[in-house]
């Protein structure tokens, strides 16, 4: 039994220097994701081309509330003069409601539009800025990598900034 203690002793001091060793080696990064993605000169195409995009929704929603208003304008026009009946007056306040409601749900599909856009535009950036993160960290041999744009990180001890390896690798 003796024998067995120092054996003992001795497994456990590998083992403990084995956990400081492979804690010592662990590396840990850090980047602004925003701040990458918003001085990629990608982005700002994409950007662009969302504007363009919104703005030719935007024309269309400007023509269609034009034309809306102005046929209230007549409305109210007629009525006040005198020319519509009752019953006119009703079918015309009928049109007019279902016309402004065509434009609310154009608008609203407009946003998804944009929205749907938005999203396909910067899928394919974002995917080559995770697979450089992902590459610079398997390279660099990064245990985890941050993204300080989100403001979840408070303290970070001992973490690189990878920024410009992850630029390098994506030729910026």
């Amino acid at each position: 039994m003796f024998r067995k203690t120092p054996i003992c002793l001795l497994l456990t001091f590998m083992l403990g220097a084995t956990a400081i060793s492979a804690q010592a080696q662990s590396k840990y990064g850090h980047m602004n994701l925003g701040n990458m993605l918003e001085n990629m000169p990608d982005t700002k195409k994409a950007n662009m081309s969302l504007k363009v995009f919104a703005d030719s929704l935007g024309v269309k929603d400007s023509i269609m509330t034009k034309a809306f208003q102005e046929e209230v304008g007549k409305y109210q026009a007629d009525y006040q003069a005198g020319k519509l009946t009752p019953v006119q007056a009703q079918q015309t306040e009928a049109e007019l409601q279902k016309k402004q409601e065509e434009i609310q749900k154009f608008e609203q599909q407009a946003q998804q539009m944009v929205a749907a856009k938005r999203e396909e535009l910067l899928k394919p950036i974002l995917q080559r800025v995770e697979d450089a993160v992902k590459a610079v960290a398997n390279e660099s041999g990064y245990l985890m990598i941050f993204d300080t744009s989100s403001g979840a990180m408070l303290f970070a001890s001992e973490s690189d900034d990878i920024t410009a390896l992850v630029k390098k690798k994506l030729g910026m």
